[in-house]
């Protein structure tokens, strides 16, 4: 616990320093239109949805309800989980958020404010099937997350500069997310079972 609390505000310093840096995006300034903007969001959505279905299956099992899932939504509230399950788990997936969109060249003020809304649709029409929404969860998630985002995509980007099959290994280990092909388009479905609900993705690539 107290070498992750550490990590992270190491983490956290580290990317203040480089907020100063060039704010372009990772692999060019090419205008994002607005067909690509959403299929990115969905893909981020899918990816929630996929998440919480699978580590949340016994919960989910045990409270999950379409009545919760209305009723939460319009219930939100100060959450009294852990300081380590609000601020480290929740920096880590907002970091995941950010780094994604950075990935498909979002300019770090655009990745920061999709990384909200990414964080505000998995709090309202997600995370609500077991229950309410989190004032802290909904800042805490990109704000810290992009916080934390920024440093790993500067130290990912060193570690592949350093041209040696160890640092690109360990850079993409940090942020995977730029060896995805550009994408087209993406599909759900959603298949009935007997007790459970599953999610079928289908990702087109370029």
């Amino acid at each position: 616990m107290i070498k992750a609390v550490c990590l992270f505000i190491l983490m956290t310093c580290y990317s203040a320093l480089t907020c100063a840096q060039n704010d372009s995006a990772v692999s060019g300034t090419a205008r994002i239109h607005s067909k690509e903007k959403a299929v990115n969001f969905a893909v981020v959505y899918a990816a929630q949805w996929t998440y919480y279905l699978i580590a949340h299956d016994d919960e989910i099992e045990k409270y999950g309800s379409f009545k919760n899932w209305h009723k939460n939504s319009i219930n939100p509230h100060y959450d009294r989980d852990s300081f380590e399950y609000n601020l480290i788990r929740h920096s880590i997936a907002g970091q995941y958020y950010y780094l994604f969109y950075r990935s498909r060249n979002y300019t770090r003020q655009n990745a920061f404010l999709w990384s909200v809304l990414s964080s505000f649709a998995f709090e309202f029409t997600i995370e609500t099937v077991t229950e309410r929404p989190s004032y802290q969860d909904l800042y805490q998630t990109p704000v810290f997350g992009t916080a934390l985002g920024v440093g790993v995509e500067k130290l990912s980007i060193y570690l592949h500069d350093t041209d040696t099959w160890l640092g690109d290994l360990a850079g993409y280990i940090l942020n995977p997310f730029p060896l995805l092909p550009a994408t087209n388009t993406i599909f759900g479905y959603v298949l009935p079972g007997q007790n459970k609900i599953s999610l079928m993705l289908q990702w087109e690539f370029e």
